[in-house]
C-alpha cells in the first residue's frame, strides 16, 4: 500500500535531502519511485538551457536510489506543474506523493501557495509532507525511522477512518509506538452543559479504546491513546513539540471556521506550522 512513490522534483539546494528521505523509505516498504519534473509552460524560452543539467541530476539521483534496492525512473515534461502532478499521480497508480516543506515561515507559505498548495488541495492521493531541516553530521538516511513513533490525530470522521489502512501499512515491527490523539475542540463545546461534556468524553474514550484494541490486533505492541480538550491545531502542535513523534497522520477534511478557511483547515494549517513530517490522507474515493 506504500510501495510506489511520486516525487515532484523542484531543483533547490534542499532537494538532495528529500532524495535521502526516499532512500530511507526503502527501509519502510517503498519499492518504486518516479522522479517527476515539470517544466512550466511559462518558462518555455529558457528550458533548453537548463534541461540538460536537470536531466543529469535526475540520472545521478536515480543511480543513488537504485543502490538501495529501489526501482527508479525519472521523467521531464512541459506543462502546468500542479495539474501534471495530480494527473500523473492518478494515472500512475502511485501509493502517495512526497513533497518537501520548510515549515512555518511566511516565505514557505508563499512558496507552497503555488504548486504544492494546489497539489494538496486537488490530489486524491495521500501526500507525505517532509519537513526540510538543518543537516546534522552523522545522522544517516533521513526518513529511515519515519514510522518509529506515529501520532494519529482523529476526530472519528470518515476522513480519519481513511487513515487507518495506511497506518497499518506503516507497521514494520511490533516495537513502533502509535499514539492516537483526539481533541475535544472548545469551539464545539462552547454551549455544551457539563453533563453533555462528560457524555462526550465517555463516548470518545470508548472510541479511542476501540481503536487501540484494533491496532493491537494488527500487530502494534505499543499503542497509547490521549483525549484532551482545547483547540485542535494548538493541541496537536503542542503535543508534537513535547513528545517528538516521527510522523503525524491526519485526514484532510472541510473547513470549520473563518481562520481555518483562510489557512486551509486543520490539516493544511499543520502542514505550515508543524516541524514534524505529515502524512495527509484524502477522504475521497
Amino acid at each position: 500500500m506504500l510501495n510506489k512513490v511520486l516525487f515532484p522534483v523542484v531543483f533547490t539546494e534542499e532537494t538532495e535531502q528529500i532524495i535521502s528521505c526516499l532512500a530511507g523509505l526503502s527501509k519502510n516498504g517503498v519499492k518504486e519511485i518516479l522522479l517527476f519534473h515539470v517544466l512550466n509552460v511559462s518558462d518555455e524560452m529558457s528550458k533548453f538551457a537548463s534541461e540538460k543539467y536537470e536531466e543529469e541530476l535526475l540520472f545521478k539521483w536515480k543511480k543513488f536510489l537504485e543502490d538501495y534496492g529501489l526501482k527508479v525512473d525519472y521523467k521531464i515534461i512541459t506543462g502546468i506543474p500542479w495539474i501534471e502532478i495530480v494527473d500523473l499521480s492518478e494515472k500512475g497508480d502511485f501509493s502517495f506523493i512526497i513533497i518537501g516543506s520548510h515549515g512555518s515561515s511566511f516565505l514557505d507559505r508563499m512558496i507552497l501557495g503555488s504548486v504544492t498548495e494546489r497539489v494538496v488541495q486537488h490530489s486524491k492521493k495521500p501526500i507525505l509532507i517532509y519537513k526540510i531541516r538543518s543537516k546534522v553530521e552523522g545522522e544517516g538516511l533521513y526518513c529511515k525511522d519515519i514510522f518509529k513513533k506515529i501520532l494519529y490525530c482523529t476526530d472519528f470522521s470518515h476522513s480519519s477512518e481513511k487513515c487507518i489502512p495506511y497506518i497499518e501499512a506503516m507497521l514494520q515491527n511490533g516495537n513502533q509506538q502509535l499514539i492516537i490523539l483526539h481533541v475535544q475542540d472548545l469551539r464545539n463545546l462552547k454551549y455544551a452543559e457539563a453533563d453533555k461534556i462528560d457524555e462526550f468524553n465517555k463516548r470518545d474514550l470508548e472510541r479511542l479504546n476501540e481503536l487501540k484494541n484494533y491496532f493491537e490486533s494488527k500487530g502494534f505492541k505499543n499503542v497509547m491513546t490521549l483525549l484532551t480538550t482545547g483547540y485542535s491545531i494548538t493541541e496537536i502542535l503542542n503535543y508534537a513539540s513535547t513528545e517528538n513523534p516521527s510522523l503525524i497522520v491526519i485526514g484532510k477534511k472541510g473547513k470549520t471556521n473563518l481562520k481555518e478557511m483562510l489557512l486551509g483547515g486543520v490539516s493544511q494549517t499543520l502542514i505550515h506550522k508543524s516541524n514534524v513530517p505529515i502524512f495527509l490522507v484524502e477522504d475521497r474515493d
